[in-house]
């Protein structure tokens, strides 16, 4: 839904991150970036020939299983003696699930830019796996699980490997070149159905501002890019480090149109001005509830006024708010949900997104779900979040999947929606962030967005 409705194409930066460190440790590497660039297998096997790879990784979310599965499959095909290994949110929590490939040498769980170049060095000079924390691996026909990583200090590593990467491919709103950035790393709140905690830990680790900025100049020097995007979970948890580096951009001026997602939604006016005036115009918000014991069974922290005037302040700061909505968690009725639907509408953002709860590996949400026998889809393909996966008392898959239709026809079919982007569309265009050239690949997404509006 990120791809249809805001027409965002993103780089895998945690990969990037894991080339670094390799790159760093002496190895040539390569990334694939199979959906940016439309590779299929058959593709990735030439690349692998070509680049006589002696190790092929692949990142491994819940939903593209099959696709790691493939190219698992394919770099053994090519030479038996090509070490592998999965790393990424399913594998990290379902390691030994994943092992059941028997083409599969190792996964890496958790955070890998200190792991994956220590797991090369041991396979390297024939050393004892045992030793390399945080994998899981093969012994004597068994499988064995390393004890856990130490997480690492975020200031201490290395700039993703963007240069492997094809930048010009990554774009938002269909046209605006994108570049992406991690922040901070870990959650602290422990909502049931996210894995971030599982992955990342509970430690909140936030970078340093200066270097923050340091890498946002280099982005824009670079790659010459046009929008920013941090991708961290928690980027505002620290009022005191997002003002520091606001007077860190301000004291550059660096001239970037930038954005994040906040999870936590605070009300502070002052904060949203700085962030404002230092180019910060993209706000997305996880509200994902509106039902009240939704956020109580889900450990969701969060205030539905403060919500209603956060979203009234930014709109009249000029940002483009994005609101992520989950319809028809666990205990939800169709008018809990039918009352999810018109909260998105009455806090009238310039773009809402709706989800279909998704039990993923691992949380506490997939062990609640799994003993409560809610889980009816099994297909791992399906765990995308615009795919119904549990059926509840209250709502069958059927009932769900019609929700969900309605509730992107409802709100993104009615005058509000174009009168907000027109908007924002002229407010962009005076502040020279909108270009000539950018307008045909913006019109181009929005007619393709309303196509399949109207198909739905």
């Amino acid at each position: 839904m990120y791809q249809r409705f805001l027409g965002l194409v993103a780089p895998p930066i945690g990969l990037a991150y894991v080339a670094a460190a390799l790159e760093n440790d002496g190895h040539e590497v390569m990334i694939i970036d199979m959906p940016a660039e439309a590779k299929d297998v058959d593709e990735v096997k030439e690349d692998i020939e070509r680049f006589h790879s002696d190790v092929v990784g692949v990142y491994c979310a819940t939903y593209r299983v099959n696709h790691a599965n493939d190219v698992i499959n394919t770099a053994k095909d090519v030479d038996v003696s090509i070490k592998t290994l999965m790393g990424g949110p399913h594998a990290s929590l379902l390691a030994e699930d994943c092992m059941k490939n028997g083409n599969l040498d190792a996964v890496v769980c958790g955070e890998g830019e200190i792991t994956t170049p220590e797991l090369m060095r041991t396979w390297e000079s024939g050393g004892n796996l045992a030793k390399v924390k945080g994998i899981v691996f093969r012994k004597g026909g068994g499988i064995v699980r390393n004890p856990p990583r130490e997480l690492a200090d975020v200031d201490s590593l290395p700039y993703p490997a963007r240069h492997l990467l094809p930048m010009d491919e990554y774009k938002l709103f269909g046209t605006f070149k994108l570049g992406t950035m991690i922040s901070s790393r870990g959650c602290t709140y422990g909502c049931h159905y996210c894995s971030v905690a599982a992955i990342y830990g509970r430690k909140w680790r936030p970078r340093n501002p200066k270097r923050i900025v340091d890498e946002m100049e280099y982005l824009q020097k670079n790659y010459d890019i046009d929008v920013l995007t941090f991708m961290d979970d928690n980027f505002d948890l620290d009022k005191k480090r997002v003002m520091t580096l606001c007077d860190e951009i301000r004291e550059r001026d660096l001239d970037i149109l930038w954005g994040y997602q906040s999870a936590s939604v605070i009300k502070d006016e002052e904060m949203l001005k700085k962030l404002r005036n230092v180019g910060c115009r993209i706000l997305t918000y996880s509200i994902e509830t509106s039902s009240r014991k939704s956020i109580d069974v889900m450990k969701k922290k969060i205030n539905m006024q403060q919500v209603r005037d956060v979203f009234q302040i930014s709109k009249e700061l000029g940002m483009i708010r994005i609101a992520n909505i989950i319809l028809g968690l666990p205990g939800e009725t169709k008018k809990d949900v039918e009352e999810s639907i018109e909260l998105a509408r009455a806090l009238d953002p310039e773009y809402a997104l709706f989800f279909l709860p998704t039990p993923y590996p691992g949380t506490k949400f997939y062990e609640t779900a799994e003993k409560m026998g809610m889980i009816k889809e099994l297909d791992w393909s399906k765990y995308d979040t615009a795919n119904p996966i549990i059926e509840t008392g209250q709502l069958s898959l059927s009932e769900l999947r019609e929700l969900n239709k309605r509730a992107y026809k409802e709100f993104y079919l009615r005058p509000a929606i174009i009168k907000n982007n027109l908007k924002i569309f002229y407010d962009f265009m005076k502040e020279g962030y909108i270009k000539p050239v950018h307008i045909p690949g913006l019109m181009s997404h929005l007619l393709r967005t309303f196509l399949y509006l109207a198909r739905l």
